[in-house]
């Protein structure tokens, strides 16, 4: 047992020594001196399009630990230049300085205001003024030549398929997947597609080419069903940045309500008191958050 023993502790021993030990935060480049750490680089990686952050890692890194020594370089020739002393660059400090502090301010102001429970809430609201209305299911042909739409339809009318249809002649993005639109209540549609679209019965397409701004388009009816709000998760991220962008209009609000604001034209005369209680329009500050696109 004891001969067992010592051979363990002797294993673990040598499996310690022989094992390479890695910093926390490894130095991955230094330049004049200067050590740049793995997690400075990969922090950059966060400022990359998406595409370019889903990529692997061992093949991004080199190119992340190239940009952050030049990036260290490019500051280090901007800082000896003296060009942080010039007026404009000293103004543009200033106003980024601002910039940073108002967000930072913002944030704190409305932090923990807005739960999970506000926004569930505000969901319920909205699902109940959801309109009761059709949808229908959407496909399109696009082209930019009138003759091309109504050839289009003279081969629809020989039998050909629609799907094979907008492969092979659509212009637009939808053509690999047959002209699929997906669904659309009628006010969602520009005015010129939606008359057509809901006169239409699933399976039939239009008969005459219709223009908008994009071309022309022969349109199908795939489906007609009641419209339904979408579900909680694919708006809950839309939802929660339109109720930030509404807390910080209110905190506007409220700021301007406490201080002595004058406005004047472009020519400097003054404007009526009206104006000044009710500007026509405000623009809200950046929102901490950005707002989540909407899916259907």
């Amino acid at each position: 047992m004891k001969s067992t023993l010592l051979k363990s502790i002797s294993l673990v021993a040598f499996l310690a020594a022989s094992t390479p030990t890695f910093a926390a935060d490894p130095v991955v480049a230094i330049v004049d001196g200067n050590k740049i750490t793995y997690s400075e680089v990969m922090k950059a990686k966060e400022g990359l399009p998406k595409q370019y952050q889903s990529a692997p890692e061992d093949k991004i890194f080199p190119a992340l630990v190239n940009q952050a020594v030049d990036t260290y370089l490019i500051n280090k020739a901007a800082q000896a230049s003296g060009e942080a002393n010039t007026p404009e660059v000293k103004k543009a400090i200033q106003k980024a300085t601002e910039n940073i502090v108002s967000q930072a301010y913002l944030l704190s102001q409305i932090k923990g205001k807005i739960t999970d429970a506000d926004v569930k809430a505000k969901y319920e609201e909205v699902v109940k003024q959801f309109p009761q209305e059709k949808e229908v299911h959407l496909r399109h042909i696009l082209v930019d030549d009138k003759n091309v739409a109504l050839s289009i339809i003279k081969a629809l009318k020989n039998g050909t398929d629609f799907k094979k249809l907008a492969q092979a002649k659509s212009k637009d993005e939808t053509a690999k997947e047959g002209g699929d639109l997906g669904w659309f209540r009628k006010s969602e549609l520009p005015a010129e597609l939606s008359e057509a679209a809901f006169s239409l019965t699933p399976g039939a397409y239009s008969q005459e080419p219709i223009k908008t701004d994009f071309g022309w388009h022969v349109i199908m009816v795939e489906g007609v069903r009641d419209a339904k709000p979408p579900k909680f998760d694919e708006v809950k991220d839309e939802l929660k940045s339109l109720m930030t962008q509404e807390a910080i209009l209110a905190l506007v609000k409220d700021l301007r309500s406490k201080a002595k604001v004058e406005l004047f034209d472009k020519n400097g005369k003054p404007l009526p008191k009206e104006a000044e209680k009710k500007p026509e329009v405000t623009p809200a500050p950046a929102a901490p958050a950005a707002a989540a696109p909407a899916t259907k």
